[in-house]
């Protein structure tokens, strides 16, 4: 019977010792995943504002569509008068 209990506890020490070096190992690689993930973030530049940015518009609807609508120039809705620039010629 003391042979039994003997096998007994040296299989569960077993049992033990392997749950441990098997979470050592998934840890590691879970570790090590992450670290890829930010190696090819950083080289594709994921952490750049403009992709931060563009991603955001991608979710939401683009930001570039409203800036179309509006005239590209600050004076573009001014309206000069011509016979203003005609009088500043003809005084010349």
């Amino acid at each position: 019977m003391s042979l039994e209990v003997v096998i007994l506890a040296v299989l569960a020490a077993a049992f033990v010792v392997m749950k441990v070096i098997q979470g050592d190992m998934d840890r590691k690689r879970r570790l090590e995943r992450s670290e890829r993930l930010l190696r090819d973030r950083a080289a594709t530049g994921g952490f750049s504002e403009k992709k931060k940015w563009d991603d955001f518009a991608e979710k939401h609807g683009s930001y570039e569509d409203s800036d179309a609508e509006e005239p590209a120039d600050d004076l573009a809705g001014e309206k000069i008068d011509e016979s203003e620039e005609d009088e500043n010629e003809e005084s010349k």
